[in-house]
């Protein structure tokens, strides 16, 4: 009995000593959590918060400013909200470790980015069957600003990102594609591909009749517009997804080749398409596409530029011997920004470019007044391995005119996106005058300013993406249309009242010269 009471009060002495360790533990437990809860708000209260994603390549989330308006309407709270959650401390490095482990899994699928659908069979032909589905373009867009000098960093802002309606080519029904970037796509893909032997990205190409035949519908109106005496070229560009996706994912991605013959064969007046697809195809083996930027490279660029002068029946300088050529080192594009895949981001790239040997000179103008910024540089040499495609023109969002020592008596107006960037510097051996409208930033109706400054040549240049992506397409529409081009409602007050007052000035400057003649 002894023994047995014995054992039960050791029992329960070692149940006592368990529970008060237990105890102690949890205590500890509660204690350690508590203090990292702790220590993670004082960090996200008092850590320096980052202003610019070198990630991604953009502005993050400004803090708002409180306002009795702002408070009551919602508004504060929400770009707080936002603010807080998009500029997180140490941010970039979360987001590489977050990479890093998903990296550690093990075997997994095919790294897809984006809801990817089915648009081709297993040989890249265009699936029959369509539907339209809404299409959200989720990240906004880098949008680079001109530096105030050559040896500076571009100044990166933010243009909001788009949400429109497109039709995608599918096999069947599929969830609304989530697209990246800037132009309508379906998806991209890292996992297999590789470029001139080493790892790369490709944005898959999704594409639609109806947006082509919209596109060359537009080209043509211009056409109609400047007039017999006016030559009108349009380059449709592929991208790298064209030429180096892996067989096995070819059902991803449509034809860009098709899409672009639908264009060419679509269009209602005199237009003169350009064939820089059998250009780009015939040097595949070169360095025509960047692997870790949905860009291409300069010198893909300037295959382009040679089927344009084969179609003007000019001869271009030879890109190996006529050009002084330049290095960026270690760039890494805006494919790792978009999925933050290591494959990419430990697959840095050679960024070379080439700077026209003839003598030329660069004036910038506001893009919404078109007021003058003053001379600037074709190229911007100081830009950073991070910002490497901003060495062309610096910025989307101005307008730029280049007038070169040539007498062709030929004038060019460039339409383009930000594939046009690489593309504008070769036009310096070509025309007298060159002025650049970016089809999302432009304060005029671009036929009327055409016709001002005595266009002769007028040339779009977009990718296969642009031609098939309803706001970029809406934005030469725009361009067309209306006396304010792609400005918004909230944009055009400022630039009628400072057009006003420089018509004023002008009146008033007049006047007075006419006097001290008189």
């Amino acid at each position: 009995m002894d023994k047995k009471k014995k054992a039960s009060k050791a029992n329960g002495d070692a149940d006592k000593i368990y529970k008060k360790r237990c105890a102690v533990y949890e205590r500890v437990a509660i204690t350690l959590f508590i203090s990292a809860i702790f220590f993670v708000g004082l960090c996200l209260v008092f850590l320096k918060r980052p202003e610019f994603s070198e990630i991604e390549k953009r502005k993050l989330a400004e803090k708002p400013e409180l306002t009795a308006e702002s408070y009551f309407d919602g508004s504060f709270a929400s770009g707080f909200t936002k603010y807080f959650s998009d500029t997180v401390p140490y941010r970039e490095k979360l987001v590489e470790l977050s990479s890093s482990l998903n990296g550690l899994k093990g075997i997994s699928a095919p790294k897809f980015y984006g809801s990817v659908n089915v648009v081709a069979d297993d040989e890249g032909n265009t699936v029959e069957v369509t539907e339209t589905t809404p299409v959200q373009i989720i990240p906004e867009e880098a949008v680079t600003e001109a530096p105030a000098d050559e040896g500076s960093e571009p100044e990166v802002t933010t243009a909001p990102a788009v949400t429109e309606e497109v039709t995608t080519t599918t096999e069947e029904e599929e969830e609304p594609i989530e697209n990246i970037g800037e132009f309508s796509n379906n998806g991209i893909i890292v996992d297999s591909v590789k470029m001139y032997g080493e790892n790369a990205g490709v944005m898959l190409f999704g594409g639609s009749t109806a947006m082509g035949t919209r596109y060359a519908d537009i080209i043509s109106k211009y056409k109609e517009a400047m007039g017999e005496d006016v030559n009108v070229y349009n380059i449709v560009v592929p991208t790298s997804v064209e030429f180096y996706l892996p067989k096995k994912f070819r059902k991803y991605s449509s034809s860009e080749k098709a899409a672009i013959e639908h264009i060419y064969d679509s269009y209602t007046a005199d237009v003169i398409p350009v064939d820089a697809y059998s250009e780009l195809a015939a040097h595949t083996d070169e360095y025509i596409y960047l692997r870790t930027d949905h860009h291409w490279s300069h010198r893909g660029a300037y295959y382009a530029y040679v089927a344009l002068c084969k179609a003007m029946g000019q001869t271009p300088p030879d890109i190996d011997k006529d050009y002084e050529v330049k290095e960026i080192d270690g760039y890494v594009g805006s494919l790792y920004g978009y999925t933050n895949d290591p494959i990419l981001k430990n697959s840095p790239e050679l960024f070379t470019y080439y700077k026209p040997k003839s003598d030329y000179k660069t004036y910038y103008y506001a893009y919404d007044t078109l007021a003058p910024k003053g001379e600037g540089s074709l190229f911007y040499d100081g830009v950073g391995s991070g910002y490497a495609y901003g060495v062309f023109l610096g910025s989307d969002a101005i307008h730029t005119k280049i007038v070169t020592e040539l007498d062709t008596g030929r004038k060019a107006c460039v339409f383009k996106e930000s594939y046009g960037n690489a593309f504008v510097p070769y036009l310096v051996d070509s025309f007298d005058e060159i002025y650049v409208i970016d089809i999302r930033y432009f304060g005029m109706n671009a036929v009327e300013y055409m016709k001002q400054q005595g266009i002769t040549d007028v040339i779009f240049i977009n990718n296969a993406f642009a031609a098939n992506t309803g706001s970029l397409i809406e934005g030469i529409e725009n361009l067309y249309n209306y006396p304010y081009g792609t400005l918004t409602a909230d944009e055009i007050p400022a630039v009628e009242a400072y057009r006003s007052t420089s018509a004023t000035q002008a009146a008033e400057t007049e006047a007075a010269d006419d006097k001290a003649e008189d």
